[in-house]
């Protein structure tokens, strides 16, 4: 089975009294894992109890933890608060130094997004993975904002879009669009970041679906109906969903690395399995992805 790298951070989301694993780079791991795709997750947590619950969660899902991940420094935390409408706000402590990316791995996915992404020591560990990744293989990037953490707005956006020009696909939120380009309208930040180089650019919308632009085609597909608990991990839940439908392609690498041969069906599909990911995400508390007999089911019916 082809291996999927994950590059980013691993947090607890602590929600009143109750800690959840979590992290937007480490809840896309755990949805492909539970997917059926085999993952191996560079990161950092430490050994304390938050540390433990995380590689507890890690192993349980089948997520394969690289080598130099666990430390000696405490795990990061996040602090949540729901607000009237079940949306997540979050206040971070957090630092990451993963552990770099073997040269000699072989890997059809690179994946990564978040925080980790552009603070350092652990951005540039991200950056010179995608810069030395394989022609062989793919990148993926879900920039997944935290405005709260960001000191210096133009360095952050730097890296932002040396990342997107490095991924094939890029998925971002509404909300990450409106603050990297807020003079911008949806289809807009999507032409711009289709024109810094991914084959796929797709916009989540929350309740109201998602945009997509690819080979010139915009796409605008509607959300699944569902019953929401909170919205703790639904982008991730999407962005594991879409590059289980991309990954799924005859040929991904041919597809994406030109964007000519993605069809319309194919994409609309993978839109539409992402979609219904963050669905069964979001009935759910916590960042708690679907396993894949439960995602094919509701695919189905």
């Amino acid at each position: 089975m082809s291996l999927i790298t994950v590059l980013g951070e691993s947090l607890v989301d602590v929600v009143g009294e109750t800690a959840h694993p979590g992290g937007s780079p480490l809840n896309v791991a755990v949805g492909l894992s539970r997917l059926g795709r085999k993952v191996q997750f560079h990161t950092e947590f430490g050994q304390d109890t938050y540390g433990e619950q995380i590689a507890e969660h890690l192993s349980n899902s089948g997520v394969q933890v690289a080598p130099g991940s666990v430390t000696e420094r405490s795990t990061s935390v996040a602090q949540v608060e729901m607000d009237e409408h079940s949306n997540a706000h979050y206040t971070f402590d957090i630092h990451q130094q993963i552990p770099a990316v073997d040269a000699d791995t072989q890997t059809t996915l690179l994946h990564t997004g978040s925080i980790a992404a552009w603070i350092e020591p652990s951005g540039q560990c991200i950056v010179d993975a995608f810069e030395n990744a394989s022609a062989d293989s793919l990148r993926s990037y879900d920039p997944n904002l935290r405005p709260d953490l960001v000191e210096d707005r133009e360095a952050a956006l730097e890296r932002i879009e040396l990342l997107i020009s490095l991924s094939h696909v890029v998925k971002l939120s509404d909300v990450d669009g409106q603050w990297l380009y807020p003079d911008l309208e949806a289809w807009e930040v999507l032409e711009h970041v289709a024109s810094l180089g991914p084959a796929l650019a797709v916009m989540t919308q929350g309740g109201d679906g998602c945009l997509a632009l690819a080979a010139g085609k915009r796409y605008d597909v509607e959300a699944c109906p569902t019953n929401l608990k909170d919205t703790i991990g639904a982008g991730d839940a999407f962005m594991s969903g879409l590059l289980y439908g991309v990954l799924s392609l005859p040929d991904p690498v041919t597809a994406l690395r030109d964007g000519t041969e993605l069809k319309s069906e194919d994409i609309e599909q993978a839109l539409r399995g992402a979609l219904t990911s963050a669905a069964l995400t979001v009935a759910q508390a916590g960042a708690n992805p679907p396993w894949l007999e439960d995602f094919t089911n509701a695919l189905t019916h």
